[in-house]
């Protein structure tokens, strides 16, 4: 279904941006596919070439869903491919109490339409699985650092062999186009999954993986003290990126190995984990008194008194006038200390000012993949403890920005490295430290209750 919405709009994806889309690089669409085993097991995944959108928004979207197919909503998953030069989805208008802007609604039926579609196009098919690798991106953070290359492929075809759908997994941001872009584009997630659609016929799902820490190799290692690094590249770097992707999941297919009938189990579930946000597990008092602590450390690091500290939406600006031509290590200290202040003064904002909040994990058994839907965007260290978990015998791997976004998920391994609070993964995370491992246990608890 097609999304792509008049010109004109606000895009999401860069604070860095100016100005509203004036061209289509390449349309939106919203792709899904839908499976049942005959019985009453059952699930539908649908992927928006969006940036993310909230989980009020993805939560309608699925029981819109669930009431024209009689799906429940635990089995209905709603991601975003993560492509930054989609339309606004105004998840700032929402979380400030406002309407989304007007083209929204048209989006989020739109994507509502191509699951319940695709759940009334069902016929009899097989399923077949196989792993691939790409190379597409990079360890924006820490030069030469893992990187997922994993491709999860599911083929489906019908019973004449013919291809019904591919559903295919990877971990990579979809950040080829920069801010300095104002065209519509879907990246290379979606160059990827036309690429496979013009040589299959069938549909293409793309759905995101373990991403957070990842950017397209087009880019280079993300530092806070260097402005202007998220301008990007054009149509053509779009396509050699999604066409790498598209000839690695082409060229695996022949190789897709059919699920046994007593194992192609298709089922999905979802378990709520609560969570403390940061300095949610201390007293408001002691939260307080920390933030304070914190307001006379960055006052000293950026050579001003407390007392003439700007308001917030005034601070990025103080902090990159303050710490132009200091040295590297002291400008980027100064400034994760700026990020951190305002990640923690900030982030009861995002959880109608709460202290914790319940976040939803969705788990997927689709033969025998077991795929964790998260609605965060997950480090490269979470997909592989995830797969870990599952171990060999089974394919097991994460979804991100799945039933909507709360922010990033670095992994302990993340926390643990000597300059974390230099990663903007880290600044930019929602969730106290611990917050992973316990998504991550509970996943894999749920994983065996469907079982």
């Amino acid at each position: 279904m097609d999304l792509t919405p008049e010109l004109g709009v606000s895009l999401m994806g860069y604070g860095a941006r100016v100005g509203t889309a004036q061209s289509v690089a390449d349309r939106l669409h919203a792709r899904a596919i839908a499976l049942d085993d005959g019985g009453t097991n059952r699930l539908i995944a649908v992927s928006a070439d969006l940036c993310l959108m909230a989980p009020e928004q993805a939560l309608s979207v699925r029981e819109r869903i669930a009431a024209a197919t009689g799906v429940g909503v635990p089995r209905i998953l709603v991601a975003c491919t993560h492509t930054h030069s989609g339309p606004d989805t105004g998840l700032a208008d929402l979380l400030a109490g406002r309407p989304a802007p007007p083209h929204v609604p048209a989006i989020l039926e739109g994507i509502a339409a191509a699951a319940i579609q695709a759940w009334h196009g069902r016929e009899p098919a097989g399923l077949a699985w196989t792993r691939t690798r790409a190379r597409i991106g990079r360890n924006r953070r820490v030069e030469d650092a893992p990187i997922d290359e994993g491709v999860e492929v599911l083929r489906i075809d019908a019973v004449s062999g013919r291809p019904i759908a591919v559903l295919f997994r990877h971990s990579c941001h979809g950040t080829v186009r920069g801010h300095d872009s104002l065209e519509i584009s879907a990246d290379w997630p979606g160059a990827a999954a036309g690429a496979i659609e013009a040589e299959t016929g069938a549909i293409a799902v793309f759905l995101l993986g373990a991403h957070a820490d990842v950017d397209p190799r087009t880019r280079g290692l993300m530092d806070l003290a260097i402005p202007g690094q998220s301008v990007g590249l054009g149509a053509e770097a779009v396509r050699v990126l999604g066409r790498e992707v598209a000839d690695a999941v082409l060229a695996s297919l022949d190789g897709a190995v059919p699920d046994p009938i007593d194992d192609a189990r298709v089922t999905a579930g979802t378990r709520a984990v609560r969570l403390a946000i940061h300095l949610g597990d201390r007293s408001p008092e002691a939260a307080r008194a920390e933030l304070e602590q914190r307001k006379l450390r960055i006052a000293e690091l950026l050579g001003v008194t407390a007392e003439s500290l700007p308001r917030l939406a005034e601070l990025w600006d103080l902090a990159s006038r303050a710490t132009r031509g200091l040295p590297m290590a002291e400008a980027r200290e100064a400034i994760a200390q700026v990020r951190l202040y305002v990640r923690d003064k900030t982030s009861p904002f995002f959880v109608m000012n709460r202290r914790e909040l319940d976040v939803e994990l969705q788990v997927l058994r689709i033969g025998r993949a077991v795929l964790l839907g998260l609605p965060l965007e997950p480090t490269t260290q979470v997909g592989f403890d995830w797969r870990d978990r599952i171990g060999p015998a089974r394919i097991g791997a994460v979804i991100g920005i799945a039933n909507g976004w709360l922010r990033y998920l670095p992994h302990a391994a993340d926390l643990s490295h000597p300059r974390a609070h230099w990663h903007y993964e880290v600044l930019q995370s929602l969730l106290a430290p611990g917050a992973s491992e316990a998504l991550l246990d509970a996943g894999e608890s749920l994983a065996r209750e469907l079982d």
